[in-house]
């Protein structure tokens, strides 16, 4: 593999986490909003957080080529 794979492949697991920590932090949301679970952070600010998770992890997954030839420029093997 080349490193242009390999950084593509890179950015694909970097959302893929994302969206694992959104679920992570989706489901933290949801308890703290039937008040079973909860801190001095306001609700407001989870959902910006959740919302930001998976932004990112929706850029990094779908766009990856797009990411991976603005870096490393137009694929010259194909």
């Amino acid at each position: 593999m080349r490193p242009r794979d390999l950084f593509g492949v890179a950015l694909r697991v970097l959302g893929v986490y994302f969206v694992s920590d959104a679920g992570y932090r989706g489901v933290y949301l949801l308890l703290k909003l039937q008040v079973r679970y909860g801190n001095d952070v306001p609700v407001t600010a989870d959902k910006f957080l959740v919302a930001f998770y998976l932004l990112a992890a929706l850029m990094l997954l779908a766009g990856a080529d797009g990411i991976v030839r603005l870096c490393y420029g137009p694929d010259s093997s194909s």
